[in-house]
């Protein structure tokens, strides 16, 4: 047996090297990084510009709407958000046709 004087660096934890990004991982960094590029050209641009978001081939709407709306919610200029024809629109103003215009009155 051999006692020894320790230093508390001893005990701290090594840092490790980070782990190497899937490729999925990547597209997905990628993806949010344009989306919110785009996000930063509507938000400082004219109130009536609108962006429309076309898919590419393998890529599903469903996804990239909740990709868009995940960077929407933590944006802090209020953009607007629509579905229409396999697209998806942005702009600062209201988008035509989309939820939250009129209300009909009841007769």
């Amino acid at each position: 047996m051999r006692i020894r004087d320790a230093k508390p660096e001893d005990l701290a934890p090594k840092s490790r090297k980070p782990r190497a990004l899937s490729p999925r991982q990547i597209a997905i960094q990628k993806r949010d990084q344009a989306i919110v590029k785009l996000l930063n050209e509507i938000a400082v641009g004219p109130q009536s510009a609108i962006k429309r978001i076309e898919l590419e081939e393998g890529e599903n709407l469903i996804t990239i709407r909740a990709a868009v709306w995940r960077q929407l919610k933590a944006h802090p200029a209020d953009i607007n958000m629509g579905v229409r024809s396999g697209a998806i629109y942005l702009s600062r103003s209201a988008i035509p046709g989309a939820r939250g215009g009129r209300r009909r009155t009841s007769d």
